[in-house]
Parts: structure tokens; C-alpha cells; sequence
């Protein structure tokens, strides 16, 4: 690791688990004073407690990102305590089973869990933004990474409110980057596809992890550390000229032919070994 975000400031939401939680070891690791926001006040102090454990500086934040005055009170808190904001990974989402459990087909959605979707994974990512701005022009500028998703790419039978969502993740994106940039602020996102969690590995069955693999252009998946190491480039000084933009990390899925997944799946089911991805 380097100390390229030595002095510099991060706040991460989300980030009680899974790439959130990844995410904020590895600024910590490479010298960033982070701010660790879940609604899991637990789960926040968790992940405080492994970075300090291996000498980082991280303090713990509970609130709920679809609530204007947690996230308010999320960024003037980080900027008292350490003087700037430089980094915000707008990364929580509402992916447990009482909502994206719940996102079925049109047809069947329940109003309520549509409105909570777009309330954390969209109107999250907006408050972020909104009042990391002007912290972070104070700061002299900074870099806002927002965790889109692939399903904000394509349609399909279910979980339309969840794709719905992160679509506007990427549309506020482009807003925020086009507005902010005279401020020396940058704004990007990340895309992932199927990411082997330790959520993801107890609740898909081989044949899911088949399917996903069917679709894949690469033999593996991404890991929580993949996408960590993108949103970290995006927040660094590398990818400066980088933004109002979504980077795919999805092992090559969204690069294929649906037409080549089907015959990648058709020879894993034959026993084809050479399908096997």
C-alpha cells in the first residue's frame, strides 16, 4: 500500500459490510482519515475496529442516508472532527430481504418498496452529493465515487425498482460531475455485477452461481476487493481527468452476447469442461 491519501479525509457509506466496508480499510491503509456510515450502528463500529486494529484512523457514524438530516449531520460531523472532506463512497443501498427480497415483477411490487429503494439507493446518493459539495469546495475539491450497478443496464422479470434506482445513481452522476468540475470536484461510478460476498455465497444455489458463470466473459467473479481497488482509483489523483463516468466492473458479463451465454450455458450442462467458466 502507499500513503497517496496521506492528510486527506474520506467519509463512506454502506459501510458496515461488503465493498463498503473493504472500501474504507483500504483508504484507511493508504492514509486516509475515514468516516464509517451504516444505518447498522454495530456493523459500522466493526469495521472502525478492524482498521484500528491495524493503525488506521477511522471513526464510526450511524444514520440512515435517505434521512437529509443523518447525511447532513454526517458531513458537518467529518468536517468538524477533521477539518475537510476529500472522499465521499456513496455506497449503501437497500438490499435486505424486507426490499430488494421484495422486488418482484412489476405487476406485484409493492408501492412501499419501491418508494424505500429509490429513497436509499437514489435519494441516498443525491444527499451525499448535495452536501459533500460544498464541503469539499472548502476543501479545495475532491472526488464523490457513487456504487451503481449492471442491472441499472438491461431489464428483466424482477428487481425492476432496484435497476430503476441505480440508473439514477448514474444519471445524478453525470449531473454532479458536469455542475461540480469548475469546483475541482470529480464525480464517477462504479458498476458492479455479481459480487462474491460472503451474502452472495450463502444464499445462491450452484445453479445461480452457474448461470452467473455462463454469462461471464472471465473464468472468475469479482470479489469485495475488486471493486474497492476501482472506487479507490476513481477517488485518487491517477484518474484525475476521469468523471461523470461509470465504470463496469462485472468480469466481462455486460460485454457478451446473450446469444453466448446461452451456448456457454447449453455446453456446461453437456459436461463440456472447456464451457466452464
Amino acid at each position: 500500500m502507499t500513503d497517496r491519501f496521506a492528510g486527506k479525509v474520506a467519509v463512506v457509506t454502506g459501510a458496515g459490510s461488503g465493498v463498503g466496508r473493504v472500501t474504507a480499510a483500504r483508504l484507511a491503509a493508504e492514509g486516509a482519515s475515514v468516516v464509517v456510515a451504516d444505518i447498522r450502528a454495530d456493523a459500522a463500529a466493526a469495521t472502525v475496529e478492524g482498521i484500528v486494529s491495524r493503525s488506521g484512523v477511522a471513526v464510526a457514524r450511524a444514520g440512515d442516508v435517505s434521512r437529509e438530516e443523518d447525511v447532513a449531520e454526517l458531513i458537518a460531523s467529518t468536517v468538524e472532527r477533521f477539518g475537510r472532506l476529500d472522499v465521499l463512497h456513496n455506497n449503501a443501498a437497500a438490499l435486505g430481504p424486507d426490499v430488494y427480497g421484495r422486488d418482484g415483477t412489476i405487476e406485484e411490487l409493492d408501492l412501499a418498496v419501491w418508494e424505500r429503494a429509490m429513497a436509499v439507493n437514489m435519494t441516498g446518493v443525491l444527499l451525499g452529493c448535495k452536501h459533500a459539495a460544498p464541503a469539499m469546495r472548502a476543501s479545495g475539491g475532491g472526488a464523490i465515487v457513487n456504487t451503481s450497478s449492471t442491472a441499472a443496464m438491461h431489464g428483466g422479470d424482477d428487481h425492476a425498482a432496484y435497476g430503476v434506482s441505480k440508473a439514477g445513481v448514474e444519471s445524478i452522476t453525470r449531473y454532479v460531475a458536469s455542475r461540480y468540475g469548475r469546483d475541482r470536484i470529480r464525480c464517477n461510478a462504479v458498476s458492479p455485477g455479481l459480487i462474491m460476498s460472503d451474502t452472495s455465497r450463502a444464499v445462491l444455489s450452484e445453479r445461480h452461481l452457474a448461470e452467473f458463470a455462463a454469462e461471464r466473459a472471465l473464468p472468475w467473479a469479482a470479489e469485495p476487493e475488486d471493486i474497492a481497488a476501482v472506487v479507490v482509483w476513481l477517488a485518487g489523483d491517477e484518474s484525475r481527468c476521469i468523471t461523470g463516468q461509470t465504470i463496469v466492473v462485472d468480469s466481462g458479463m455486460s460485454a457478451r452476447r446473450p446469444l453466448d451465454s446461452l451456448r456457454t450455458w447449453e455446453r456446461m450442462l453437456s459436461g463440456d469442461a472447456g464451457g466452464a467458466r
